[in-house]
């Protein structure tokens, strides 16, 4: 398999956590394919051009992080990881809200980039600042409801708090949420987490 991806991606290393908890990383070969490059070894696997993005030896394309953890974890791991999700519609919940985290924070990034070249929109830098703080509260409300074994929604809330600390150091999001600093802290001791590190 082939997969597709920066090491700077949030979604990315969801992915990447994945494969290593199920000891896939012998099965995978992984290709840097930074998504502002367009190349075309990523762009005719993903016609969107972003990563993570996994290629199957069948031809078989798999895109979206969601999509490839569920595929990973289900189809070549024992579904460990995915089991309390099919199980339960508000942990599905926290999930899609954690992956939407992510997308705010990268468009964040994006509006940071911009600011560097004088397009910043105060309209979006404030309201990208106002949806992460709602859902940081929201995640400090309901981490007593996560399941106790390391699951997807683990794996992408946890990559989410690490994106905030790699790309957005300007953002104090521990202060205020004690139990979600807590929940970042003991996930990053996992050897999962501390193997895939975001990094440039």
């Amino acid at each position: 398999m082939q997969l597709y991806l920066t090491y700077s991606s949030p979604f990315a290393r969801n992915v990447r956590i994945v494969i290593h908890e199920h000891k896939l990383q012998s099965c995978v070969t992984e290709h840097f394919a930074h998504p502002f490059h367009n190349r075309e070894e990523l762009t005719s696997s993903n016609p969107l051009g972003k990563v993570p993005c996994l290629s199957l030896d069948n031809g078989t394309t798999i895109m979206d992080s969601e999509v490839i953890c569920a595929y990973l974890d289900k189809q070549l791991g024992d579904g460990r990881l995915s089991k309390a999700l099919d199980e339960d519609w508000d942990l599905k919940t926290f999930c899609s809200a954690s992956s939407g985290l992510m997308e705010v924070l990268v468009l964040r990034q994006v509006e940071k980039i911009r600011e560097r070249e004088g397009l910043v929109s105060d309209f979006w830098w404030q309201r990208y600042n106002r949806a992460i703080d709602r859902t940081l509260n929201f995640f400090e409300s309901k981490v007593a409801q996560f399941p106790n074994a390391l699951s997807l929604l683990h794996i992408s809330l946890g990559s989410a708090l690490s994106y905030l600390d790699f790309r957005h150091e300007d953002f104090d999001w521990r202060s205020e949420r004690p139990q979600l600093a807590v929940f970042s802290k003991t996930l990053e001791t996992l050897e999962s987490f501390s193997a895939n590190t975001l990094h440039e």
